[in-house]
């Protein structure tokens, strides 16, 4: 499928996006978190995507940086506005990223949701899941090769091997799903994974 720019539904989705995510964004690194949702919908077009996983992905982040307790109605209303599968399809990929006071969930406590989960979320979930961490681990890539390995480490993580080594779980359980079309994602997000564990390795 050839995309010469976006579909009204896409622009749409990413219009609601725009008003309701960018209040989130964090003070120290706005722009990084404004481009994300629109960086996964690259990457979903680039491997063939269907518009209504498109739209999903662009809307999941409204799920996953709501804090607990108005989850259900970000969810109630991104139903209302683009409809029950989309909305279905976004909620089985969203991860929340912050508690139930609006705090950040640490990263490695995310981590260990989503691969806990990836054995169940239905495909198109999956593929927006691999799309994100396609765009988190070329985001890493990029950080260590403009500034160095030890930028990565105020992100939360303990250590960068940490980071490798949920790379690698990630891939292995990605390659567990004998049901999931999108291989070719699969593939991507292991070449990518290798190529972070090179460069960390060289340092």
């Amino acid at each position: 499928m050839a995309m010469h720019g976006y579909s009204d539904r896409i622009n749409h989705a990413l219009t609601y996006l725009a008003k309701h995510y960018a209040p989130r964004a964090p003070v120290h690194a706005p722009h990084p978190f404004l481009a994300h949702p629109s960086n996964v919908a690259i990457i979903l077009a680039r491997h063939d995507a269907d518009e209504t996983t498109m739209v999903a992905a662009i809307v999941h982040h409204l799920i996953e940086v709501a804090p607990t307790p108005d989850r259900d109605a970000v969810t109630r209303r991104l139903g209302q506005k683009f409809g029950s599968v989309v909305t279905a399809i976004a909620a089985d990929a969203a991860v929340g990223r912050v508690d139930h006071y609006g705090e950040p969930i640490p990263w490695r406590h995310r981590k260990r949701e989503i691969l806990t989960r990836l054995g169940t979320v239905e495909p198109r979930a999956l593929d927006i899941r691999c799309a994100d961490e396609i765009h988190e681990c070329g985001t890493a890539i990029a950080i260590v090769q403009r500034l160095g390995v030890e930028y990565l480490e105020p992100e939360g993580r303990d250590s960068v091997r940490e980071i490798i080594a949920w790379y690698d779980d990630l891939v292995e359980a990605i390659g567990r799903r004998v049901d999931w079309p999108a291989r070719t994602m699969g593939e991507e997000l292991r070449s990518l994974a290798g190529r972070l564990d090179g460069l960390v390795r060289a340092t």
